[in-house]
């Protein structure tokens, strides 16, 4: 049966704040994750993190920063593999990455996968984070911030913080780098960016965009060359196309 997204809005909004605060987010599936931090967000809710169990846990690697951190268990979440962070903020000066003892061989892999070695690392010393060799750079207000976090769910990589005003945001959706120059009112060099973006639900994407604020440009259509897409335009101007690939 197909996963309705209405259903789930309407689930977690009879919820009370206990029992929604209750639910473990990261065992929630993308879609109906989208929708468990809309409701947190509508009644000014932050989650009560839940440690791990010391016991059947392994540490499967440790990281220097958060933003690291997370990206690591969003790669591992993207895998099916559970994961958590150590739930004091750091360990030795380090952050803990957390999974079952079962599964530790699993994350092993999926992070050695997706982490470059020792030469790969020194050869990408030229781009600063090591990703993203190509990055969309978008202009915007500084609710432009807003909009990208409640949809897309980004890892902040870096942030400078010109004035209370203006401030120079960068950050990784999935494997990718984007780049915000925020500023209230908008950088009288402002050019407006149209950007392509895979989702795992473009349908739950593009209801979540316009529930941002977004204004609609496509309604999602299932494409020709095994996609389905649709576009929206943000409050600054950009263009996002979003689409997820329907396989062969």
């Amino acid at each position: 049966m197909k996963l309705n997204i209405d259903d789930i809005r309407r689930q977690y909004a009879e919820l009370s704040d206990e029992a929604l605060l209750d639910i473990d987010r990261d065992d929630l599936v993308d879609q109906a994750r989208q929708c468990y931090d809309a409701e947190l967000a509508r009644r000014h809710l932050s989650p009560t993190p839940t440690p791990a169990p010391a016991e059947d846990f392994a540490v499967v690697a440790t990281y220097p920063t958060p933003a690291e951190a997370e990206l690591a268990r969003s790669l591992l979440r993207d895998a099916i593999i559970p994961a958590h962070l150590s739930s004091d903020a750091s360990v030795n000066g380090v952050i803990q990455l957390l999974v079952a003892s079962g599964d530790l061989d699993a994350a092993r892999d999926v992070l050695a996968s997706h982490v470059p070695d020792a030469q790969l690392a020194a050869e990408l010393t030229h781009i600063r984070h090591g990703v993203g060799a190509v990055r969309p750079y978008l202009y915007g207000t500084l609710d432009l911030l807003d909009f990208v976090e409640a949809v897309f769910h980004p890892v902040e990589l870096e942030r400078h913080e010109f004035s209370p005003t203006a401030l120079h945001v960068e950050l990784m959706i999935g494997d990718s780098v984007v780049v915000l120059e925020l500023s209230d009112p908008l950088h009288p060099s402002a050019t407006h960016a149209s950007i392509y973006v895979y989702v795992e639900d473009v349908d739950a994407i593009y209801d979540l965009a316009l529930e941002s604020g977004a204004g609609s440009i496509a309604v999602p259509t299932d494409k020709p060359y095994r996609e389905r897409a649709a576009g929206v335009q943000d409050s600054s101007g950009n263009i996002w196309w979003i689409s997820t690939y329907l396989g062969e």
